[in-house]
């Protein structure tokens, strides 16, 4: 048997009945021109794992090969057996838990054939379970790294050139139980000449088990933690210069390594072992946490960072033991403070003298939500014009609404131009007591719009401006909509027509023709629902050619004296 293009390493410990649609996901999948070969470790299991596994090679000889070995307490000891046993030119790891797509092992290597890359990322669903999906929005055949959302997709499910693996030297650290696979993968993407990304097929399955058997489920120690996410800064510093692709990798184990440690478990722990930890918090923040890095945490992750940096102990628990309550829902949601157009959040210590912990780590104003309702889209005649009527709510989430100026702001698709529309107070009753009246009513006049004059053809996305006590929002409109929203109204005006419609994502945009083009379009809607399929055969043309005709056989009436 000539070399496989693909080996599929699986390690696998206690993984019934999940190993067998994993295993079944192997040997159905439809690589087109590659081959497969898949190796398959079995790490001590006791549930009969490893007599699943070597049924399935006795009955595909060809393609399954099992090898069995003690428990070696995590996964990395069997991928690293099963990478040493590889023949193939690539390597995927899948768990024993979760399964293929069938066409997951061709578009994969296609991609990496195609852009020789050294690693590929196939898009991910989750089976009762939350998967990353931010990286997965389009195709990327290679992947910047300054600003990709990989570095959000940091488990190992991913296809690895072989090679590359054997050159780098990179294997799955086995003194380490959790984490292993963020520091691998951190390691590759950092070393890799070209990563790419397939998001147009569903390639990996991450399954949820019942029993929550997966490892991670189980894993609890802080410490651990810790020791992970210090390996982690140590390979960004030694595979990457200062730059945005470190800051990209720094802001990716800061956020979700290094400071999301201090979690609801950091209060159980004994003083000095806080202590402890807050010094290794410290070591890397001072050597790595820039200014430019701050600006892109949150408020959470800014207390932390800054607590750890000066000692604040007893601040860090305080703060850790508010978040905890306010997410369970033990506490009210904490204050926005707006003072000279910024808002902050109002967590423990904020402008308390005592501690000092400055504004700027509780600064949210670039974080702030907007909450909007569209109630009604409406075509408004007034003589031989007219105008789209568009009436809503708009407001910033807890934040008072104060002398608003709401706004809608058109953008067409094609070349990205924008056009604002104000808006007006509506009379209607206060939104709730926090916010004062939030509603508005809106009229585009679509033949006066573009600085006085028409707007251009073709789409153009609605978003709506919120503004309000020097803080400003946007984001796409529509996408909330009233309970009792009556279907968009469109019309015509001097010559150019406007259709509302709603994307994929259910956001309002316009779509502006010429009227005539329009009538045409509704001349054939009216005659064919009033003649069927006959309509459909003879066609408008012929309809209005008979019309016609008609017309001119039909002998002319005389008017009576």
């Amino acid at each position: 048997m000539s070399e496989p293009t693909i080996t599929v390493v699986i390690g696998a410990y206690n993984a019934m009945p999940y190993l067998t649609r994993c295993l079944q996901s192997v040997i159905e999948q439809k690589p087109g021109p590659y081959t497969l070969e898949c190796v398959a470790v079995d790490d001590g299991s006791t549930d009969g794992t490893g007599e699943e596994l070597d049924r399935f090679a006795a009955e595909h000889p060809d393609l399954v090969r099992v090898v069995h070995q003690p428990n070696s307490g995590g996964p990395s000891g069997p991928r690293n057996v099963a990478i040493g046993l590889a023949t193939g030119r690539y390597v995927f790891f899948l768990d024993a838990d979760d399964y293929l797509g069938p066409h997951a092992m061709r578009r994969m290597t296609e991609m990496a054939e195609r852009n020789g890359s050294d690693v590929v990322l196939g898009k991910y669903v989750g089976v009762d379970c939350d998967v990353p999906r931010s990286m997965f929005e389009a195709s990327q055949e290679v992947v910047d790294l300054a600003t990709s959302r990989v570095w959000y997709a940091l488990t190992p499910h991913k296809l690895f050139r072989r090679s590359f693996l054997e050159e780098r030297g990179l294997r799955f650290d086995e003194d380490i139980r959790i984490g292993e696979d963020r520091l691998f993968v951190t390691k590759a993407y950092l070393q890799a000449s070209v990563v790419s990304v397939v998001a147009d097929e569903d390639c990996y399955y991450k399954v949820r088990r019942d029993d929550n058997g997966n490892i991670t489920s189980s894993y609890s120690d802080l410490a651990k933690r810790f020791e992970t996410a210090r390996r982690i800064m140590a390979a960004i510093s030694a595979y990457s210069e200062p730059g945005p692709v470190r800051d990209a990798a720094l802001l990716r184990t800061f956020r979700g390594g290094l400071l999301d440690s201090f979690s609801w478990r950091f209060p159980l722990l004994e003083e000095s072992e806080q202590l402890k930890a807050m010094a290794i918090v410290k070591e890397h923040v001072d050597a790595f946490y820039t200014p430019e890095l701050d600006a892109r945490m949150t408020v959470p992750h800014r207390l932390f960072a800054h607590c750890a940096r000066h000692g604040l102990r007893r601040e860090l628990v305080e703060v850790v033991e508010f978040l905890k309550e306010e997410r369970a829902g033990q506490r009210p949601p904490h204050d926005i403070v707006v003072d000279a157009g910024r808002a902050y959040a109002a967590h423990p210590h904020f402008r308390d003298e005592r501690t000092g912990v400055p504004d700027s780590c509780y600064d949210v104003t670039d974080d702030l939500r907007q909450d909007d309702r569209l109630d009604a889209v409406e075509w408004q005649r007034k003589g031989r014009r007219g105008v789209l009527r568009l009436r809503g709510h708009g407001f910033i989430e807890r934040v008072p609404t104060r002398e608003p100026a709401t706004e809608l702001v058109l953008r067409a698709r094609g070349d990205g131009r924008e056009v604002r529309i104000p808006t007006r107070p509506a009379p209607a009753p206060a939104l709730d007591a926090a916010h004062g009246t939030a509603g508005f009513t809106a009229d585009i006049d679509i033949t006066r719009a573009l600085d006085g004059g028409p707007l251009t053809k073709g789409v153009w996305d609605v978003y709506l401006n919120v503004r309000t006590q020097g803080l400003s929002t946007r984001r796409r409109y529509g996408a909330r909509k009233a309970d009792d929203l009556a279907p968009a109204a469109g019309g015509s005006s001097a010559g150019l027509a406007v259709k509302p419609y709603y994307t994929a994502y259910g956001n309002l945009s316009l779509d502006i023709t010429a009227a005539k083009a329009q009538r045409k379009q509704g001349l054939k809607r009216r005659v064919r629902r009033r003649l069927g399929g006959l309509g459909r055969r003879i066609g408008v043309r012929r309809l209005r050619t008979m019309a016609r005709l008609r017309r001119r056989s039909t002998p002319t009436r005389t008017s009576r004296p």
